[in-house]
Parts: structure tokens; C-alpha cells; sequence
């Protein structure tokens, strides 16, 4: 009996000592995966997330230009001390702009931020976040995590300053100044947006630089349109393509030489026709349409078009239609 007493003992000594060391071991893995998501990571991964804005789930998440081009219109109407008449690369002046930049970053984003906003973007955060896991894009994955743990929890005022967050309400101030008409407040857009690029230090990542941000709002010579009717008969040879980030489609098209804005354009495709006669492209949030008089015409239009968009775009189908404007999609 006391032999068998001292071999239960022994066993049960032997199962908290197995305890012990698995709970250790869990301590330690726990501890090492918080080292690895540790504060410098958090920030990385916020920076990160400016990024994100380009992936299918979050293409659709915007601002509205045209309340933003309104509110900052009216806000200038009743501040004309805002308004500045030269471009920021002849003569800078922030102080100036303080006001605007003000209300900008507290007042109008406070406002663009709603209750729907936020929801619509952490569940698209959260379908985002599960894809770039599935296809092995680990930083990316958590950066919507991130990201989507961040928006949950976050107060109004800590959100007006995420990176993401400003890059969509920097997207829609680039819109407000390209595709619409400002009037004799279109520099003052332009030094506001410089000015809220520069104090961000976002300036490289979203035009290439200072340089990159007098091109684009500035020294763009190619912003006139070109006053034609578009009889679609006349191009029935067409390809559809998905288009992954409008934006910078569009952008790319406006400021290629080959390309010329169709007048008229409406507020959700823009349209395009090129040097060559024979070729016509409509672009809006989720498709590309390039249209040719004939296949092959089409074929070559195909290929300058996907070296020009890269992996923007990514073909869907094509076909020659003498009757109809419909596709069959290729997915």
C-alpha cells in the first residue's frame, strides 16, 4: 500500500511538472508573439495602410468631391483672407492657409467621417484582411488588422489623423481639383492639398514628390478636352477589362499623350480618345472599355493599354459586335 501510495504521488508530481512546463511554454509563446506585434510594429503597420486604399474591397470607399469641393467653397466665400493667388512652387505661404488647413483636417473631415463611413470600412478592412492572409501577403494582412482594430475602438479625433483616412480625403481633394471647376479658387485648392501632403509627409507616396505635385496640378497642359460625338457603331470591336484602382487609371489616361478627355464627361466615366481616330476608352469605378474600329486594331490597342495600366486592369473579355454593346465576361 505505501508503495503504491509513494508511485501515485510520483505521478502526480510528474503531471504538475508537465503542467507547469507547458503553461511556461505557452507564457513564452505568448510573449514572444507580443514582441512581435510590438508598438514599433503597430506603427509601421499604421503607415502601412496608406496602401491599403488601393485593394478591391477599399476601392469603393470615398469621400464625395463634390461636398467637399462645396464645403471648402463656401467656407472661402465667407474667408477671402484664404484665398492665395500664386502656385506654392512661385510663392508658399502656409500662414495664409491656416485656417483653411483647420478646418479642413477637423471640422469638414469630422463631418465626412459618419457612423455608416466607419462601418463600411472596418467590415472592408475585415474582407481585405482575410484575402491577403489567404494569398500569403502577411504585412499587408496586418495592416488591416490593424487598422480594423484601430477604427473599433478609436474616437472621432484619433481617426481624422490615420494615414488611411487622410489618403481618402486627400483622393477626394485631388478629384475636386481635377475634375471640377474651381473658378478663381483652383490655387488655393492646390496650396491646401500641398500643404496638408507636406505636413503629413505624405507628399512622395501619393504624387512622387514636389516635383510630382507641380506636374499633376500644375504643368498639366493636357487638361483640354476635345469636343466630339461618340457613335459606338463605329468601334465594335471591344475589350473589357476590371479596373482595381480608378483613380490612378484615370490619372495615368489624362496625363498620357496619347490620350485626349472626351467634353462632357460624366461624373462616373470618363472618357478618352486617342490620337489614333480608331480607338475610345470608357473608365469608371469598375471597368475599362476600350473600343477599336476593327480586331485588329483592337489587338495592338490591347496591348499598348495594358503596358500603359500594368496591373491596374486585368482583362476580362473580348469581341467583335456589330449589333449590341454586351460582353461576355471571361472571370
Amino acid at each position: 500500500m505505501l508503495r503504491m501510495a509513494r508511485k501515485n504521488k510520483n505521478q502526480r508530481s510528474m503531471a504538475k511538472g508537465k503542467k507547469r512546463k507547458k503553461l511556461f511554454s505557452l507564457r513564452k509563446q505568448s510573449h514572444s508573439k507580443n514582441e512581435k506585434i510590438g508598438p514599433d510594429l503597430i506603427q509601421d503597420r499604421i503607415q502601412q495602410s496608406f496602401e491599403l486604399a488601393n485593394e478591391p474591397e477599399l476601392l469603393d470607399l470615398a469621400f464625395s468631391p463634390d461636398l467637399v469641393q462645396s464645403r471648402i467653397v463656401s467656407f472661402l466665400d465667407q474667408r477671402p483672407d484664404c484665398v492665395i493667388e500664386e502656385r506654392t512652387d512661385v510663392a508658399r505661404d502656409p500662414e495664409k492657409l491656416a485656417d483653411l488647413i483647420t478646418y479642413f483636417s477637423s471640422t469638414l473631415l469630422s463631418d465626412l467621417l459618419t457612423g455608416d463611413f466607419t462601418c463600411q470600412m472596418s467590415r472592408a478592412l475585415r474582407a481585405c484582411e482575410t484575402r491577403l492572409k489567404m494569398v500569403g501577403q502577411k504585412n499587408k494582412s496586418e495592416a488591416a488588422l490593424i487598422t480594423r482594430s484601430l477604427i473599433d475602438i478609436s474616437d472621432q479625433e484619433t481617426l481624422q489623423e490615420h494615414p488611411l483616412i487622410l489618403r481618402i480625403a486627400f483622393m477626394a481633394l485631388d478629384q475636386a481639383i481635377l475634375e471640377r471647376e474651381n473658378k478663381s479658387y483652383q490655387l488655393t485648392f492646390c496650396g491646401l492639398l500641398f500643404e496638408l501632403l507636406y505636413a503629413n509627409e505624405m507628399m512622395e507616396d501619393f504624387v512622387g514628390g514636389e516635383q510630382g505635385f507641380y506636374t499633376r496640378y500644375y504643368d498639366n497642359s493636357k487638361s483640354t478636352t476635345r469636343a466630339i460625338e461618340i457613335d459606338l457603331a463605329s468601334f465594335p470591336a471591344r475589350a473589357l477589362y476590371k479596373n482595381f484602382d480608378p483613380q490612378k487609371v484615370y490619372i495615368t489616361l489624362q496625363e498620357n499623350t496619347d490620350f485626349c478627355p472626351v467634353e462632357g464627361q460624366e461624373l462616373t466615366c470618363h472618357k478618352f480618345i486617342g490620337d489614333d481616330p480608331h480607338l475610345y476608352l470608357e473608365v469608371d469605378q469598375e471597368r475599362l472599355r476600350l473600343h477599336a474600329s476593327s480586331m485588329d486594331s483592337l489587338d495592338a490597342s490591347m496591348e499598348a493599354i495594358e503596358d500603359l495600366c500594368g496591373d491596374q486592369i486585368f482583362f476580362l473579355a473580348k469581341r467583335l459586335d456589330q449589333a449590341t454593346n454586351s460582353y461576355t465576361e471571361r472571370r
